[in-house]
Parts: structure tokens; sequence; C-alpha cells
């Protein structure tokens, strides 16, 4: 997995396949790791680039912000001599690219937008505050070991395979907890809702329907938001979607490149 000198520091990511950009954008417990399915299946027509999100070194609490990642994928695509991609972000992914697309829109092609919101800063008080505390709180160890042993089944439907969620486990424990931290810190203050009514590029919603981390209201927030919008839900699949039920993610999104 080669490296790139972002804004000072350094990033993983992995790169493979060839056609059309795609920049895969993990949730806030993921990494390159979270997108293997989509590596094995859509290489064969598309350049597939996954990053571990940047962490800030010294980075005082409250910053970075999401403005601030966003501003750290436009590097990415200048590392990548890239003028613009596609973006496929889940979760916190999706508030990254609907954050970059804000900042800026001329490098976007399109959207999917999986299993994500507008963003924390969306939501009612005391919620927000108190998703905030419970994040920081289980991040105070020296490692998210244990953290990602309570919280990876949350990402899945109960039927999952078991080796599914000790595989998102092992990647969530793999995660700094200061870098944890700082991401937790940046989607509980993000709130994209100003950007919906300006996306100008197709823009495909997923949703799956074992989801208990997100409601499907939040998707439908993004459909209604955004202009020409289309939503699918993918039965059986919980919050991480694209690793439960990946032969339906990669179909619908797919279909969905090839028409762009």
């Amino acid at each position: 997995m080669p490296d790139a000198l972002i804004r000072g520091r350094r990033v993983h990511y992995e790169r493979a396949g060839s056609g059309p950009l795609v920049v895969l954008l993990h949730g806030i417990g993921g990494g390159v790791g979270s997108w293997r399915e989509q590596f094995a299946a859509l290489a064969d027509a598309f350049t597939l680039v996954a990053w571990d999100l940047p962490e800030w070194p010294g980075a005082a609490d409250g910053t970075p912000t999401m403005a601030d990642y966003a501003d750290d994928l436009a590097a990415f695509l200048d590392h990548l001599q890239a003028t613009s991609a596609h973006l496929l972000g889940i979760s916190m992914g999706g508030v990254l690219a609907l954050e970059f697309y804000g900042r800026h829109p001329a490098r976007v092609r399109s959207l999917v937008l999986a299993d994500t919101y507008r963003g924390g800063g969306t939501m009612p008080e005391p919620e927000r505050s108190a998703r905030l505390a419970r994040r920081l709180a289980a991040s105070e160890g020296r490692d998210l070991a244990d953290m990602a042993r309570e919280r990876a089944p949350q990402l899945f439907s109960p039927h999952a395979d078991p080796a599914l969620v000790r595989e998102a486990a092992a990647t969530m424990a793999a995660i700094p907890p200061a870098g944890y931290r700082q991401r937790a810190i940046a989607l509980a203050h993000a709130d994209t809702s100003a950007v919906l009514p300006h996306v100008a590029v197709p823009t495909l919603v997923i949703w799956g329907d074992q989801d208990s981390v997100l409601p499907c209201a939040d998707s439908e927030a993004l459909r209604d938001g955004i202009r020409g919008a289309a939503l699918v839900i993918l039965p059986g699949a919980g919050h991480a979607s694209n690793q439960e039920r990946p032969a339906e993610f990669n179909a619908a999104v797919r279909r969905f490149w090839r028409a762009h």
C-alpha cells in the first residue's frame, strides 16, 4: 500500500483498476480495508482509490474540522494528478464527500452517499453532545480494541457473518485513538445542509434497511435535498452496507457510474 505526503502528513492509500477515477471515503471507524469487496468487484471497469483518513498529530481538540479533511482530499487528488473524481462515501465518508463538494464543486463528477447524513451538527441537543461524549470516552484508552469489539456488531444486521464483524472490529482497532477522537469531533460539528441545494452532479443515495445507526429519514433528506438524486434501499444490509451486501451494493453503484 503506497503512501502520499499530503499537506506535510503521510497518508496510506490503495489503488487498483483502470477506467474513471473513483475515490472511496470510509466511515469514522473504517479504513482502506473497509472497501475490500469493492476492490475485488469493481476494479475491472474503474480506477478505485481508498485512503485512511489523515491524522493530524498534535492538533488541539476541535481540530481538524470537516473542511480541513475536505482540503486534505483536494491535496490528495493533486497527488493523484486528478483534476476531478467520482466520490463514494459511506457514513462519515458521505459527510466528507458533501463537504468536499461544497468547497471544491468543480472537482466532483458524481456522488454516491451510502448510509450517511448531513452531519452531526444537524442532530438535536442533547443527542449530539451525548453521542460525541460516548465516542470520546470510549477512545480514551491506549487503543480502540475494547470499543471496536463493542461497536463493530452495531454496524451490521443481526444475521451478519461473524467473520465480517471481526474484520470490521480489527479495522477499527487499528485506528490511532487520537485520530479517532479527531474524526468524532469533526463529524459532531459538521452540517452540510447548505450544500445540498447546490449539488449539480449525478447523485445516488444508498441505505441498508437494517441500518440501526442512521434511520432511513436521513437518506431521504439527502435524496429530497439534492435535485435529481435517487435512493436505493438494500434489503438485509446494516450500516456497513457495502460490506454486508457487497453484491447488491456493487451492482447499484456500477449501474449508476456506467449511466453517468
